[in-house]
């Protein structure tokens, strides 16, 4: 993700596919499948629902708010997707926002 001050919540993707909803959000690049997988962990209201291989990559998916999304891992970039293009901007920022706030954990 390019751009912006930490300050500012991250700008959302609107990228409309006929066969995965919305691509909304690109993780940062430092971040794996597998980091972004026990990041969203920790995220109160997240359900994991799988996390599979595939012939390029993984998918992960998982649900918020009554929604679902995908992430995806080709060219080692994690693509975030909402199933339902309409899901509301405010749950969009909040996955977003939440995937570059760094974790508590040490």
């Amino acid at each position: 993700m390019a751009g912006g001050s930490p300050d500012e919540p991250p700008k959302l993707i609107k990228s409309i596919a006929t066969d995965s909803g919305r691509h909304f959000f690109d993780a940062p690049a430092h971040m794996t499948i597998n980091q972004c997988v026990l990041h969203l962990t920790s995220m109160a209201g997240i359900d994991i629902v799988s996390l599979v291989p595939a012939e390029i990559g993984h998918w992960l998916i998982f649900r918020l708010d009554g929604y679902t999304f995908t992430a995806s891992n080709p060219l080692r970039e994690v693509w975030f997707y909402a199933d339902d293009p309409e899901t509301p901007e405010d749950i969009l920022q909040k996955i977003a926002l939440f995937m570059v706030t760094p974790s508590n954990a040490s």
